[in-house]
C-alpha cells in the first residue's frame, strides 16, 4: 500500500475526530507568522488535511496554495473553504514526486506533522523540494514529533540530529524548540517546532 492510499483510507474510514486535525489553527503557526519578515505573501501548506490552517492563512491576507495526498481530505478542505468564502488553491499533490508550485515562488511553507511521516529515504527529497518552492529569504515552519519522548504511541518521532542533518544543506536553522502536539481526546506528545530560512543561493 502506498503512502497516499494509507492516508486516503484513514480519512475515508474515520468516524470521529482525526487525531492530527485539532479543529483550530496550529498555535505554532499563529505565533510564528506575524513576526517573520517574509519576502512575499505567497504561502504553501503541505498536507493541509481538512483545511483549517489554510483557511486561517487566507483570513490573514495571504495568497494560499494547499496540498494533500488524500482526495477525501482535499474534498473536505474545499467544502470548508467554500463555506468560509476563502479563495484557496487546493492541489492533490505529493511534494516528493512533483513540485506543487513554480520554483522560487513562495515566501513561506508550513507543514504540521508531515515531514516526520515521510519515509527516511525520501526525507532529503522532501527538504530539497521545499527549498525549491521558496524564494530567497523564505521560511519553512514544521511541527515534528520529538524522539526525546519514549512512547510507543503518538506521532512519528525524530531526533534533533536527524532533522538538522536533512535541513542544514538547504536551510539556516532559526529555531528548533521543544513543544507539544495536542491530540484531541488523546493528550499531549512531545514535539519540535522547526523554523528554517532558505540559505542564500538555495
Amino acid at each position: 500500500m502506498t503512502q497516499d492510499q494509507t492516508w486516503e483510507d484513514r480519512y475515508k474510514s474515520n468516524t470521529g475526530t482525526l487525531p492530527w486535525d485539532i479543529g483550530a489553527p496550529a498555535p505554532e503557526l499563529v505565533a510564528a507568522l506575524p513576526v517573520l519578515d517574509l519576502p512575499c505573501k505567497n504561502v504553501l501548506e503541505i498536507g493541509c488535511g481538512t483545511g483549517t490552517n489554510a483557511i486561517w492563512l487566507f483570513q490573514q491576507n495571504y495568497k494560499v496554495i494547499a496540498t494533500e495526498i488524500a482526495p477525501t481530505a482535499l474534498d473536505k478542505a474545499r467544502q470548508k473553504a467554500s463555506e468560509a468564502k476563502a479563495a484557496i488553491t487546493f492541489k492533490l499533490s505529493d511534494i516528493c514526486e512533483e513540485l506543487p508550485v513554480e520554483k522560487k515562488s513562495m515566501g513561506f511553507v508550513f507543514d504540521r506533522g508531515v515531514f516526520h511521516t515521510i519515509p527516511a529515504d525520501k526525507r532529503s527529497v522532501f527538504v530539497e523540494q521545499v527549498a525549491h518552492c521558496l524564494m530567497p529569504g523564505g521560511y519553512w515552519l514544521s511541527l515534528i514529533g520529538n524522539a526525546d519522548e519514549v512512547k510507543a504511541e503518538g506521532p512519528i518521532k525524530l531526533s534533533a540530529a536527524t532533522i538538522i542533518n536533512h535541513v542544514e544543506p538547504f536551510f539556516e536553522l532559526y529555531k528548533l524548540e521543544r513543544t507539544t502536539f495536542t491530540i484531541p481526546n488523546t493528550g499531549m506528545y512531545l514535539a519540535w517546532i522547526g523554523l528554517f530560512r532558505l540559505r542564500s543561493g538555495g
